[in-house]
């Protein structure tokens, strides 16, 4: 290689990486949202007001837009660069909220900043103790995920791969009147009954099935979005479903298109662990699971209004066997007779039950 040769190959390296040490120097930052929130906290009653304070730092270029976003709804447009939005809780609900702070320049460079607020129930729940009123047998196979009650008769969904059923019973004496066992591949959930069809969830296969009531025939399946189904009710409208998270989805039983979502949320926190639902005169019971509590909730709000402790049900039961029994899981409301029944996974009895209010 001659030198004329190796100097011009050192020219055209020099002007190459001139040129990509101006592109690279060229190349527009992202800009910096700061978020803070005035009363400095993250946890609020609902109906208190939030301000909420932003300051946008831009190092280069010129500022575009502001836009603040919350739960994915577009609240706020701005131009400047210091914003300030007074956020009402009752706006939104209970539960857990996103606030994001979007920043977009003039170039087309935008930033995205996010902050959590969660707002809690204003609402104290009754407590409830309870009183058992009678005590029916209970299959000791059955893993209960569902139960529920139609035109004075008992309806029972139950769980574990290979051995899930749905079935009809004569809650007196336990007589399986009729039963449809699910493919062994499915882990039955929760049941609930609306138009003459039983609709049923399943752990975690994401699918639904939809059965005629009186023939038990398998009309049709449906997917939800959910990584799971726990729980599920209806209230003469909307399929209410539970996934064992805090919140509770409303599902058009015909589309099988999601209505509506509420966040379960007492005066203290979310409610996690939502399982069983049994819709009772205009409110939602829940197991939570792994507890002996059942709580009841406000369908419009996600509010908890009252928390009835079963604590000591399952030490009434002594399985034949000997074998364990499982968590308390199953709420059923028979409207012909207005008497509230539960059991749980694997035990013995079913029992009715009175509800006592607490004096505190």
């Amino acid at each position: 290689m001659n030198r004329l040769t190796l100097s011009i190959i050192t020219s055209l390296f020099c002007v190459t990486s001139f040129m990509n040490c101006a592109q690279s120097n060229s190349h527009s930052r992202h800009p910096v949202t700061s978020i803070e929130t005035q009363p400095n906290k993250k946890r609020f009653k609902l109906g208190e007001e939030v301000q909420l304070n932003m300051q946008t730092k831009l190092k280069e270029g010129v500022l575009e837009k502001v836009d603040i976003i919350i739960d994915g709804r577009l609240v706020q447009t701005s131009k400047n660069l210091t914003n300030t939005y007074i956020y009402k809780t009752t706006n939104f609900g209970v539960g857990k909220h996103i606030v994001k702070v979007s920043v977009l320049k003039s170039d087309g460079v935008s930033g995205d900043n996010y902050e959590e607020i969660l707002v809690t129930s204003d609402t104290k729940p009754i407590k409830y103790s309870y009183q058992i009123v009678a005590e029916f047998p209970h299959n000791i196979t059955h893993f209960t995920q569902g139960l529920e009650f139609k035109n004075n008769i008992l309806y029972e969904g139950t769980g574990q791969e290979g051995n899930s059923s749905i079935y009809q019973l004569d809650i007196k004496s336990n007589k399986v009147l009729k039963e449809y066992k699910l493919e062994s591949q499915y882990f039955g959930e929760g049941i609930t009954i609306i138009n003459n069809k039983i609709y049923e969830l399943t752990y975690k296969n994401k699918i639904g099935f939809v059965y005629d009531l009186n023939s038990f025939k398998l009309l049709n399946t449906w997917n939800y979005k959910s990584n799971e189904g726990w729980g599920l009710t209806n209230d003469g409208h909307s399929l209410i479903m539970s996934d064992g998270t805090e919140n509770i989805y409303f599902i058009n039983p015909d589309t099988y298109m999601q209505v509506k979502k509420i966040q379960v949320c007492n005066d203290h926190n979310i409610v996690p662990n939502i399982n069983e639902l049994e819709y009772i005169k205009g409110e939602i019971w829940a197991n939570i699971w792994q507890t002996d509590t059942i709580i009841i909730i406000d369908p419009e709000s996600g509010k908890v209004k009252g928390e009835i402790n079963l604590s000591g049900l399952s030490g009434t039961i002594i399985k034949s066997k000997g074998e364990p029994i499982d968590v308390l899981n199953g709420i059923a409301w028979n409207p012909v007779t207005d008497k509230i029944y539960v059991t749980g996974k694997l035990w013995p009895k079913i029992f009715e039950i009175k509800l006592i209010k607490n004096s505190n």
